[in-house]
């Protein structure tokens, strides 16, 4: 029997003010007998729409949401899940609550009586049907009737096709969701359109707007976040740049008290004692963000990019070189600042004071820090096949980016 290690993502979907108002769960598969790094990964889709070895995958991208926490993988979003043959007959339970959960009906699947009657089971439940990679065949408004959503992919759709499928979908007041966007001409067009939802790489990275400048404010809020990032500060100064922000405190708190993934709640008393829970590193990065975001014009998957590139660089060097781990974390974070800031980063490091070695790893420097940021990147970007630089395996980068997508939510969840 294969055996699988199944490593849950998500990729975030747009309404048409750009908000995330849900995300896509995906996944990567690690192990022997499983599809390998060529496995479909994230941003790439989900699971094999039939056969043993389509539901085995998706039972295992399911009992790992419920494992990782519902509310740590998605915070207080909608979720979508590709379902296989077996979850729509019920053959494969779904763990995951109906009133938040949008079940994908992939395009492989035969809308035939058993199927049809399970889907119409789980509408009965609550849950939500989107039809995934959607285009025209005979027998699809008999699936059209039970769907709420439906996604066309423009990868698989020429555009000129575009109107007339989605007219035919609007005739059963589906609501339209354009996937694999990814180009800002593509993101117009979809719009023109009337796509009510949009998803793919343009839109899960903040795009750099060219020729920007930093004003003053920005730039000291910059220069203050890098300090803390590469600088190990003591409880003291942490708590005299806290203290003097309460709703910095009151996140301060709600961040000390949740405790680390899988830990119980704790009761804090103090800010110091606050400080002493959560860790300096962990205070650090996290007062780091909200300077960056404290004036609420920076994109909130932006945040959630950084961080997960950070931790995951974090990650790599405690396999690689734990003596790199510290530098680490603040090369993945330093290196979405162009992103955040909505400028170009050789701007953004010309005015900060960083080490050299950070600084050469930050700009694609092939360096022991370098390699390990550039497979980070490709890997959350997903470009598996491409990081091989640090050498480490597959299985050790699929664990790195499954921890530091829960860290990444988990931070995040109090930015709100």
């Amino acid at each position: 029997m294969p055996v699988l290690d199944v490593v849950v993502g998500r990729q975030p979907i747009f309404d048409r003010q750009m908000s995330v108002i849900a995300y896509e769960l995906l996944f990567r598969t690690v192990g022997t007998g499983a599809r390998g790094p060529g496995a479909r990964g994230p941003g790439a889709g989900g699971v094999d729409g039939g056969g043993a070895q389509g539901d085995l995958l998706t039972a295992a991208v399911l009992l790992g949401s419920v494992t990782i926490g519902l509310d740590r993988l998605v915070g207080n979003k909608k979720l979508f899940c590709n379902a296989s043959r077996g979850v729509l007959t019920g053959a494969v339970p779904i763990l995951l609550p109906p009133e938040r959960t949008v079940v994908e009906v992939l395009e492989s699947v035969v809308p035939d009586a058993e199927v049809l009657a399970g889907c119409r089971r789980l509408l009965d439940q609550g849950f939500t049907l989107a039809l995934d990679d959607f285009s025209w065949f005979p027998g699809a408004d008999a699936f059209l009737e039970l769907a709420s959503i439906v996604k066309i992919d423009l990868r698989l759709t020429p555009m000129d096709d575009m109107p007339d499928l989605m007219e035919r979908c609007r005739d059963f007041d589906a609501l339209l969701l354009a996937e694999k966007v990814e180009t800002t001409d593509e993101l117009e067009q979809c719009e023109e359109l009337g796509f009510d939802y949009f998803q793919g790489y343009l839109l899960s990275r903040p795009c750099v707007v060219p020729g920007r400048a930093l004003d003053a404010g920005r730039l000291s809020q910059l220069r203050m976040a890098a300090h803390l990032l590469e600088n190990e500060c003591s409880i003291s100064e942490l708590e005299e740049t806290v203290r003097n922000d309460p709703s910095m405190t009151h996140q301060l708190l709600q961040l000390a008290g949740m405790g680390a993934a899988g830990e119980m709640r704790r009761a804090v008393h103090s800010i110091r004692q606050a400080l002493i829970f959560a860790g300096w590193r962990r205070i650090q990065s996290w007062v780091a963000l909200l300077l960056i975001t404290g004036n609420g014009r920076v994109h909130e998957e932006g945040v959630a990019t950084a961080l997960m590139r950070a931790y995951m660089c974090e990650q790599l060097a405690s396999y690689a070189d734990p003596a790199l781990a510290g530098m680490a974390f603040t090369a993945g974070m330093i290196s979405c600042f162009g992103v955040l800031f909505g400028v170009p980063l050789d701007t953004v490091l010309d005015s900060l004071p960083l080490d050299d070695d950070l600084r050469v790893a930050v700009l694609g420097g092939d360096t022991p820090l370098g390699r390990l940021l550039a497979d980070a990147s490709d890997f959350l970007l997903g470009r598996p096949e491409d990081a091989t630089r640090s050498g480490l395996g597959e299985a050790v980068l699929s664990l790195s980016a499954q921890k530091a997508l829960t860290s990444a939510v988990e931070v995040t969840s109090l930015l709100d």
